[in-house]
């Protein structure tokens, strides 16, 4: 059961997430950028989930392949999924709430399905013109829970240093994440974020030539 009962939190001061959200503008960005776009367009938020090893410090340099399309009318879904045709194992879908879904079929969720009992943002009487309370520091937040350092740990999914480099932006324009969440997975608590703080959220999964595993999670927020 989900509760937003409003009371004090620790804040994540962690200035090396303040990063520009732009920072290494490459060909991942022009296509989150489409994907933007499509979302926009139909007043909708979403989730992108895939398996790459593509992260270079502060954006995605590797999403999967997309298409340019002479026309980006229609339901977004029909529009997405033209756009992912060369990516065979890529399913859009719409939740009942009105998310769009994209994710490949065979990407591991173990994490994205994990429970947390209690997580908590910010305090109620955070300042909205203090700059950490944007998008990337709701989503180090919910990185930063013991309960979901605890369950990486135990499977062994980096990235494992205590301080990382947190892509994007750490300022929430006006905008302040504010309660509590009970009970609820990963991905629900992603999701909440984006009723704050609409865009895509972000999820890549990399396995090494070792056999290593890391995780990287990102917000993409184009205001």
């Amino acid at each position: 059961m989900i509760s937003h009962r409003l009371t004090v939190a620790s804040v994540f001061v962690f200035l090396t997430a303040c990063v520009g959200q732009t920072g290494g503008v490459g060909h991942s960005v022009i296509d989150l950028l489409q994907i933007d776009r499509v979302l926009r367009a139909a007043h909708v938020s979403g989730s992108l989930a895939y398996s790459s090893c593509g992260f270079h410090k502060t954006v995605p340099d590797a999403v999967p392949p997309m298409r340019v399309l002479p026309d980006y009318s229609g339901q977004p879904t029909e529009v997405l999924t033209k756009m992912f045709a060369d990516d065979p194992l890529m399913w859009v879908t719409q939740d009942k709430g009105g998310l769009i879904r994209m994710m490949e079929r065979d990407i591991p969720t173990d994490l994205l399905n994990f429970k947390i009992h209690y997580l908590s943002f910010f305090p109620s009487d955070a300042s909205a013109s203090e700059p950490v309370h944007g998008p990337q520091m709701a989503v180090l937040a919910i990185l930063e829970n013991p309960e979901v350092k605890a369950f990486k740990k135990a499977h062994k999914i980096g990235p494992f240093a205590d301080r990382f480099m947190l892509p994007g932006n750490c300022c929430g324009g006006g905008r302040v994440m504010h309660g509590e969440l009970d009970d609820v997975t990963v991905s629900q608590a992603l999701d909440y974020v984006l009723q704050t703080f609409p865009g895509l959220w972000i999820y890549e999964n990399c396995v090494s030539e070792e056999g290593e595993r890391t995780v990287y999670f990102n917000l993409f927020d184009a205001l």
